[in-house]
């Protein structure tokens, strides 16, 4: 037997409450998935131990309560252009600080991790160490709002120490009183450093030193103070060039290098050329140097010297008992030119032939313009000296691969 009926109208409540009940659950499935697309939150205190490379997917975050934090194991992690990893102080008003024996923190063949927001404390090598790994180079990897301070009573060897890395930026950082460097580069592509603060003393040897096997380096932006040696080092060298390298056509040790925008401030040497090759030094204001403005380093043999060296629209004020030289020029071989730039002392007309006076294949430069500085600033007052210097910005640079 078969019973009809007759169908009843929806009524538009239950019509109503059916869409709505859809709606939850697709906003609850998008938000499932939205949290498991940013990954997951390892927050830890002091004494947790840091999570394995096995446990740490792409997109996942390290946050760190305030305190101390020793013996961190060698991080690995390897994150994704799309969701990198990214380890960062829980408070960023209350940093966290990493303290290391050898380094304070070694990343070693990490890919896309993000590390911002800490302190590092430095040990008997340095602060922190980004290097190779059995898989290849450390790569895509962000250094933001970073501070590395030595122990008390102690300077730092290097602050950061680039070997065997790709895509690197180094952005907001400080470094405060080492020997060595504050930053040093080995084995590196591609690496940009951007409103990086570096304050050494006496002892410092170099600010930024960049070694052999670079290619692509750009420091925008960043202060260099109070260094006994020199502020930014290229292409320095040794050990002999490595036997394997065509003997026919000989690479620089560092090439492809840009520093704009930056201001350097009682520092013995500003800038020192060794092995290197298409440099730009342009728009820096320097602030009584003390031995030289400019180096032309001696290179180990087999080495090609400095070529390709371009100094322009930089501003220079300096003091006639204070500069003993304009440029230090070690290489006979070498290649440095000299667009236009401003010096400017008090006793400037009686003074440059006092210090050897100015290269002599160097364009005009500009000596009677007085850029009126502000202190600290260090930007100029006079509209005659705007063209020269840090003054202005840079458009950001695309970020690394």
């Amino acid at each position: 037997m078969i019973l009809e009926s007759t169908p009843r109208p929806m009524k538009p409540r239950h019509r109503t409450s059916l869409t709505s009940g859809l709606r939850t659950f697709f906003m609850m499935a998008a938000l499932l998935w939205v949290h498991a697309a940013m990954g997951v939150d390892h927050v830890l205190a002091p004494t947790d131990s840091w999570p394995e490379p096995s446990a740490v997917a792409p997109g996942d975050r390290i946050f760190l309560a305030p305190g101390f934090y020793k013996q961190l194991p060698v991080l690995k992690y390897q994150g994704t252009e799309a969701q990198p990893i990214a380890i960062s102080s829980v408070d960023p008003s209350q940093p966290a600080t990493v303290v290391g024996d050898a380094w304070g923190m070694i990343i070693r063949g990490g890919r896309h991790i993000n590390v911002s927001t800490v302190m590092v404390m430095a040990g008997q090598s340095g602060g922190i160490r980004l290097e190779r790994g059995e898989a290849g180079p450390s790569r895509s990897i962000v250094l933001a709002n970073i501070y590395v301070i030595p122990r008390p009573g102690n300077l730092t060897r290097v602050g950061v120490d680039l070997e065997g890395v790709e895509g690197i930026q180094i952005l907001n950082a400080k470094v405060d009183l080492w020997s060595r460097a504050a930053i040093q580069i080995r084995d590196a592509r591609n690496i940009e450093i951007r409103k990086l603060t570096i304050q050494g003393d006496q002892r410092a040897a170099i600010g930024i030193r960049v070694n052999d096997a670079v290619d692509g380096l750009q420091i925008l932006e960043s202060s260099i103070l109070s260094i006994g040696g020199s502020g930014v080092a290229i292409g320095m060298v040794t050990s002999p060039r490595p036997a394997s390298e065509d003997e026919t056509v000989p690479m620089a040790a560092a090439q492809n290098v840009r520093i704009e925008r930056c201001v350097i401030e009682r520092v013995a040497i500003p800038f020192t050329f060794a092995s290197a090759t298409d440099v730009l030094v342009g728009h820096c204001t320097i602030v009584e140097p003390k031995t030289a403005t400019f180096e032309l380093r001696s290179v180990r043999a087999g080495w090609p010297p400095a070529s390709g060296i371009r100094i322009q629209d930089n501003l220079i004020w300096w003091m006639v008992n204070g500069l003993k030289r304009f440029v230090i020029d070690d290489q006979p071989e070498g290649d440095f030119q000299m667009g236009r730039n401003l010096w400017w002392a008090a006793e400037m007309p009686a003074a440059i032939e006092w210090l050897g006076g100015f290269p002599v294949d160097a364009a005009p430069q500009v000596v009677d313009v007085d850029p009126g500085l502000i202190p600290r600033t260090t930007r100029t007052t006079n509209p005659e000296a705007r063209a020269f210097g840090h003054g202005g910005t840079l458009e950001k640079s695309p970020s690394p691969p």
